[in-house]
């Protein structure tokens, strides 16, 4: 629990102080600063991405995605975990790994054909149907 919350906050606190320097110091002339909040992040990255500054760009782009895949990873595992587990009373032995490889690339495959057929807006929609779907369980519980 400890790694991968130290893990957020050297990524969120370096990516954070980087646009705060890079404004206080005036190299970015307010193009972080005048997005909005939920663009800040892209508003970072293109200035960063400039070609005076291509080793740096690449450096953070790289370790963006890794990062990204890592999250992504990690947390479709646990998904197809916790479902198996579920389904199968508790049972995590050795018979039910393929189920799990299963359920992992069934929910791969879901979420990369919304994204083809629709987008990112496809995904949303999707999980607020899903979302809705898990309220009326909690709401029967």
């Amino acid at each position: 629990m400890i790694v991968p919350s130290l893990m957020c906050f050297v990524c969120f606190a370096w990516a954070g102080g980087t646009a705060v320097d890079l404004e206080l110091n005036g190299d970015a002339n307010g193009v972080i600063l005048d997005v909005a909040n939920g663009d800040k992040s892209c508003a970072m990255t293109t200035f960063m991405l400039e070609p005076i500054r291509q080793f740096l760009s690449w450096g953070m782009v790289i370790m963006s995605v890794v990062l990204l895949m890592t999250f992504l990873v990690i947390s479709v595992g646990s998904a197809a975990l916790i479902v198996n587990t579920v389904n199968a009373a508790g049972d995590e032995g050795p018979k039910a790994r393929p189920l799990i490889l299963f359920r992992g690339g069934a929910l791969a495959l879901v979420v990369g054909g919304l994204l083809i057929s629709g987008g990112i807006s496809a995904v949303q929609t999707a999980k607020a149907i899903g979302a809705l779907l898990f309220s009326l369980v909690m709401v029967l519980m």
